[in-house]
């Protein structure tokens, strides 16, 4: 029969150091667990709400036939200007660019549409020439032509009985949109090349570690990265200005190839081409 004493006896100390660290590894277990599914909800919305950006940018070019200048980041929601399109005249957008973020009230969008899922407003830089008056117009682009370029567009004398009077859409393209690499060096979109691709415009998140974004009601700072981020991932600040022949960087998926972080920004950057025919302004035949 087992004595009174040893029944009465509870646990070691020895067992409820174990306990407690079994019980600490499940908490960290679910903890891990709860943030992963958190950020790829986060990722989720980010993907939704940029994807509806860049859908009222193809509205806008369908109304306006060119892009919308870039918002001033440093605004706070409640500033009148917060969300209006940025300097501009017929020539294009004018300043750099800097602090440049989706003119949400341009697009007919709310801030909340213009941010990502981590709370920060989403960049954004485009070619300024493309945003000048006509400025995305490749209607009068015609695959048949020859002729130069008139004003910077499109001829449009342009007509199916004299093909030398028709701007062919690469001669439009060439020079145009910006140059996009991934942070291994690879061109993906190259406006130089001899069949131009360069991006009409990039729209990006500073992803979760919010580097280089400024947040939701901005207070005018931008955000310090919460992991620190690479030589690439820096020219993708919205504090940066544009600068002709910039190159902006996309890929999520490895190491920024300056060694420091993993890259999470996450870029849309369609063609210029792909833009135009999405709005109804792509080249016909005349």
């Amino acid at each position: 029969m087992e004595s009174p004493s040893r029944r009465a006896r509870g646990f070691t100390l020895i067992e409820v150091v174990v306990v407690l660290l079994i019980f600490g590894f499940i908490l960290a277990m679910a903890a891990a667990v709860t943030r992963g599914v958190l950020a790829s909800q986060k990722r989720t919305t980010t993907s939704t709400r940029m994807a509806g950006v860049d859908a009222a940018l193809v509205q806008f070019a369908m109304q306006q036939k060119r892009l919308p200048c870039p918002a001033d980041g440093t605004l706070a929601s409640s500033d009148n200007n917060a969300g209006v399109e940025g300097g501009r005249n017929a020539a294009g957008c004018t300043g750099n660019q800097q602090n440049g973020v989706v003119p949400w009230r341009a697009l007919a969008l709310s801030e909340g549409d213009a941010t990502d899922g981590w709370d920060h407003r989403l960049t954004y830089r485009l070619d300024p020439g493309l945003g000048a008056d006509s400025g995305m117009d490749m209607s009068w682009c015609d695959p048949i032509g020859t002729s130069a370029l008139v004003g910077g567009k499109c001829n449009t004398a342009c007509v199916s009985t004299n093909a030398a009077a028709c701007t062919p859409p690469a001669t439009f393209l060439a020079g145009r949109g910006l140059t996009v690499k991934t942070v291994a060096g690879v061109v993906v979109m190259d406006p130089a090349a001899v069949v131009p691709t360069g991006a009409a415009y990039v729209v990006i998140s500073a992803g979760e570690s919010g580097g280089g974004a400024y947040p939701f009601n901005s207070n005018g700072i931008v955000t310090s990265s919460t992991v620190g981020d690479g030589n690439e991932e820096l020219k993708n600040y919205a504090s940066q200005p544009y600068v002709a022949g910039v190159t902006y960087y996309v890929d999520d998926t490895i190491s920024d190839a300056a060694g420091a972080t993993h890259f999470d920004d996450i870029v849309s950057r369609p063609s210029i081409l792909s833009v135009a025919t999405k709005a109804g302004i792509a080249p016909r035949t005349h």
